[in-house]
């Protein structure tokens, strides 16, 4: 149990910056739907900020939520703005009041997580 302890928290900054990077690559493509089948991109949206959510505050679970929130927000305003600079892609507010409202869940379904199972949470999130 010590050593998953100690290579806990460097493991959840690894998959949160590898997590951040394939968003990335998908939010900037000039075609994602050839990546990843497309269904409904808002609910794509919400539900990939959600996990979003989740990961940040496994990896920095000391950081006050407000500012997880921030900058997975500043994150997803930055893929739009550059969305808007690759055609055919473009700019949504829609877009990113989804992502808004994914990362919310996802801080809050974390919030829930820890209240729900502390003992097993305890040495993972502090």
């Amino acid at each position: 149990m010590e050593i998953l302890l100690r290579i806990w928290r460097p493991l959840c900054h690894i998959q949160f910056w590898i997590m951040l990077a394939i968003y990335t690559v998908l939010g900037l493509s000039s075609n994602p739907g050839s990546m990843v089948p497309v269904f409904n991109d808002l609910l794509m949206h919400f539900c990939g900020y959600l996990v979003a959510g989740v990961s940040i505050s496994f990896a920095w679970p000391t950081t006050p939520y407000w500012k997880r929130a921030v900058f997975l927000l500043g994150y997803s305003i930055a893929i739009e703005i550059g969305q808007h600079f690759l055609p055919p892609r473009t700019f949504s507010v829609l877009d990113i009041l989804a992502n808004f409202s994914g990362i919310v869940a996802g801080l809050v379904l974390f919030m829930l997580l820890k209240r729900i199972a502390p003992v097993w949470a305890k040495p993972f999130v502090r």
